[in-house]
């Protein structure tokens, strides 16, 4: 069986013409369903702030949960802010953490949503407002359940945050 780590509000509702494409999230759970009988669907947890805090700085994290980040960040982000969206961004970085966990059970794992490595430790960019990779990668280090971790980036740009 392979895990696979999703959550229906890995998708929400934005404004008209917004250049995000939020519906994918829909479209590879639809698409993965019909492949194999051999998954274990897993319904991703929302991450702990605990867990956020070991890559962002308390004062990024107040201010985005909080929704208080200044015009000038939100436009950075690339999203206005929302519950539904930090929701969202709780939820897909509890599923990499736990997508992450699983695959040291399993071999392999995998989270319908993610990749957000453009978000820094105090400020979101580029869609990331949270580094999930980061997050996971340094969950995983303190709880000694690994020795090193490799995140491997192949987006067609750099990821500056992780």
């Amino acid at each position: 069986m392979i895990p696979l780590i999703h959550h229906p509000d890995y998708t929400f509702e934005l404004p008209a013409k917004h250049p995000f494409p939020m519906a994918k999230f829909q479209v590879l759970r639809a698409q993965l369903d019909t492949l194999s009988p051999q998954v274990e669907w897993i319904t991703a947890p929302l991450a702990k702030r605990t867990d956020l805090a070991r890559v962002h700085t308390e004062s990024y994290l107040d201010a985005l949960l909080a929704g208080t980040l200044d015009a000038a960040a939100e436009r950075r982000s690339g999203f206005k802010w929302s519950e539904a969206l930090i929701k969202r961004v709780r939820l897909e970085t509890g599923g990499t953490l736990s997508a992450a966990e699983q695959a040291l059970v399993h071999g392999l794992a995998l989270n319908t949503a993610g990749g957000t490595h453009h978000a820094h430790a105090d400020y979101a960019s580029g869609y990331c407002l949270i580094n999930d990779l980061a997050v996971a990668a340094a969950t995983l280090l303190a709880h000694q359940w690994v020795n090193r971790v490799l995140i491997v980036d192949l987006d067609v740009h750099q990821g500056d945050g992780t």
